[in-house]
């Protein structure tokens, strides 16, 4: 299941129920209205963003595997799939051909 956000408990009020091994966050004003983000944290690492990012900024989240996933126009969230980003980084190593290592 993939992050999501879902309207905030009042004040002194518990979070309600989350799936199996999510957990949720308060993720602060979206479109005037309280939120907070439900994850599982083995899973995904959440991001919250305020104002408009950079280029540059931007373009290193995602080669490093975050996806902006919602936005209220002044807020994102975005999401890296933790697997994904080690399955992406693992394809990026390139291994010696058997013979062709380091000598000592």
């Amino acid at each position: 299941m993939d992050p999501y956000l879902r309207p905030a408990p009042g004040d002194d009020e518990p979070s309600g129920p989350c799936p199996p091994g999510h957990i949720a966050e308060a993720a602060g004003l979206w479109n005037g209205e309280a939120m907070e983000v439900v994850y599982d944290p083995e899973r995904h690492s959440v991001c919250l963003v305020r104002g408009e990012l950079g280029g540059e900024v931007r373009g290193g989240l995602e080669a490093s595997g975050w996806e902006s996933t919602v936005t209220d126009g002044r807020t994102q969230l975005w999401v890296r799939d933790r697997a994904n980003a080690m399955r992406q980084l693992l394809d990026s190593v390139s291994v010696p051909a058997p013979g062709r290592g380091l000598s000592l």
